[in-house]
């Protein structure tokens, strides 16, 4: 008999991997296709679907990736001028002249944070090209790991922004599948393939003949059913250490 999994409580990218490899099995030996036949047809389409929804996921995931780093470096900026500007409250401060020669950079080049997304980024660029040659005073009011904080911020914002037009321009249809919806599908296509297996396994003339595939997908099982007891001991774990 093939051993029943918990398949609702794998994450999506587990649970398109199990669903992949237990159609590989499937195909493989092609028990009863007189008869089972669409089941198959109809899994290997929700694996497409799901590929589709997950990469659909994931480009949302990235869009929101990017938009928390826009946000972060626009922070970063408010920081950096900030900083300078506290100092410029106290003429007596030791820092004042240096402070001043880094925000005349700061005010030539003006605010970023106001503008479009791809005017900002470049903005920022000029503004940490600018600033190079003011290293020694950056540092002297302390103002160094600001401006670098700021500036990778926005190399990973471009980053993220050229990923996220890749995923856009390969997006091939407006509307995917949701990831709930295919799953919802797929578990039931493969629990009537797996019910349609072991009831032919239940017959004393066929079990030798579906020995192998049983084997086979009871390793595919157990492996995952591995992977679920981990994140659950690990879980229990946290929530020990929390008390």
């Amino acid at each position: 008999m093939i051993t029943k999994l918990h398949i609702n409580i794998l994450r999506n990218a587990e649970f398109f991997q199990f669903m992949q490899s237990a159609f590989v099995i499937f195909d493989k030996y092609g028990i009863d296709r007189e008869n089972l036949n669409q089941l198959y047809e109809d899994m290997q389409q929700c694996l497409l679907d799901a590929e589709i929804a997950l990469a659909y996921e994931k480009k949302n995931e990235k869009v929101r990736e990017k938009n928390e780093a826009d946000r972060y470096r626009d922070r970063l900026h408010s920081k950096l001028f900030n900083h300078v500007k506290t100092i410029l409250y106290d003429e007596r401060d030791s820092r004042y002249d240096d402070a001043q020669t880094v925000m005349r950079v700061l005010k030539n080049v003006g605010n970023p944070t106001q503008l479009a997304e791809n005017a900002e980024s470049a903005f920022l660029t000029t503004l940490g090209n600018r600033l190079e040659p003011y290293a020694l005073q950056i540092e002297a009011i302390g103002a160094k790991e600001m401006l670098e904080a700021l500036m990778n911020e926005n190399k990973r914002f471009i980053a993220l922004e050229i990923e996220c037009r890749t995923f856009a321009a390969e997006q091939t249809i407006s509307k995917p599948p949701a990831m709930g919806t295919v799953r919802k599908y797929a578990n039931e296509v493969y629990r009537r393939i797996v019910d349609a297996i072991n009831g032919y396994a239940n017959l004393m003339t066929k079990r030798e003949q579906y020995r192998d595939i049983i084997a086979e997908m009871n390793v595919l099982v157990a492996k995952y059913d591995q992977l679920l007891a981990v994140r659950k001991k690990s879980k229990s774990g946290e929530l020990k250490i929390e008390n």
